[in-house]
């Protein structure tokens, strides 16, 4: 009997171990900001090999502290910009010259201005610059 129900419990624990292993899990998204496209969550559990304190202004001429962090798997590299909350620009090749994504509904049309007031979610733009 005791073996019945330590089985049960092992495979409760396997079966719920696979749940959060699947990329596709309410669990393991609903902790995932939106990406721009062709990016994927997986870089953010890649060891951070570079991280920078930054200041950026917002609209309102306030300045706003932010994180840039550099995540590094083997040849692999994705650079992002952080606010406290919100993701506001990805690089996923930071070692060429193509243009990073930002995230136009928290930052203004200059691309280097942090709104206020965000706009409807997730609108990621290649940086006007690099265009």
């Amino acid at each position: 009997m005791r073996l019945g129900r330590g089985l049960a419990a092992a495979i409760s624990l396997f079966v719920a171990g696979c749940a959060l292993d699947n990329p596709g899990s309410p669990l393991v998204m609903a902790n995932v900001p939106c990406l721009p496209p062709g990016v994927t969550a997986q870089f953010f559990s890649w060891p951070v090999a570079g991280f920078r304190t930054i200041t950026l202004l917002s609209d309102a001429d306030e300045e706003v502290e932010a994180a840039w962090v550099l995540y590094r798997r083997n040849r692999a590299a994705v650079a992002v910009i952080w606010t406290k909350t919100d993701l506001i620009a990805v690089d996923p090749s930071p070692d060429t010259e193509e243009p990073h994504w930002v995230d136009g509904s928290l930052v203004a049309d200059d691309d280097t201005t942090l709104r206020t007031t965000p706009e409807a979610p997730c609108q990621w733009r290649r940086h006007r610059e690099g265009v």
